[in-house]
């Protein structure tokens, strides 16, 4: 953790805790997803390393960043880009047509990117779609249980 330094619990999930740090090299924020393994089954553990593994493959502004993963403490840490906005939080007005067509197409953009990679996210839903400090650009974020596609008709999970 010589790198980052842990500001708050920004989350908490199904494998794990989710905190905002900052990166120590250049002061920017950054998402630390840290998953206890020890106490996981071995299809857990292997569920965990597959985001890591869907998150290298993915290289799109619509899509939230992955920068590297390491063990600390007995836990694998998934450090990625931080979104501040969440598009729940900006629907809660309303929206004008010219940026629900400006968030629409970003997202369909995002999906033709994964899907060309024969990945499904399989779990796209309003709190997985983030906004950035501008509250303008879409992040879609927890690739957690995607499955990659070994042919048109069957999927698997990374390992």
């Amino acid at each position: 953790m010589e790198k980052y330094e842990k500001i708050k619990v920004v989350g908490r999930g199904a494998f794990g805790i989710v905190h905002l740090c900052r990166r120590r090299s250049d002061g920017a924020f950054v998402i630390l997803k840290e998953i206890p393994v020890e106490q996981m089954s071995r299809d857990e553990r292997l569920a965990a390393q597959n985001e890591c593994q869907v998150l290298k493959l993915l290289n799109h502004p619509n899509i939230i960043e992955y920068y590297e993963n390491f063990l600390e403490d007995k836990a694998l840490m998934i450090a990625m880009e931080y979104a501040p906005g969440e598009l729940t939080k900006r629907c809660n007005s309303l929206l004008d047509e010219d940026t629900i067509l400006h968030f629409f197409v970003q997202i369909l953009l995002a999906l033709y990117h994964v899907h060309n990679k024969l990945i499904l996210h399989r779990d796209l839903k309003t709190q997985n779609i983030l906004l950035d400090k501008h509250q303008m650009i879409v992040k879609i974020g927890d690739f957690g249980i995607s499955k990659i596609l070994v042919s048109k008709s069957k999927a698997y999970t990374v390992r």
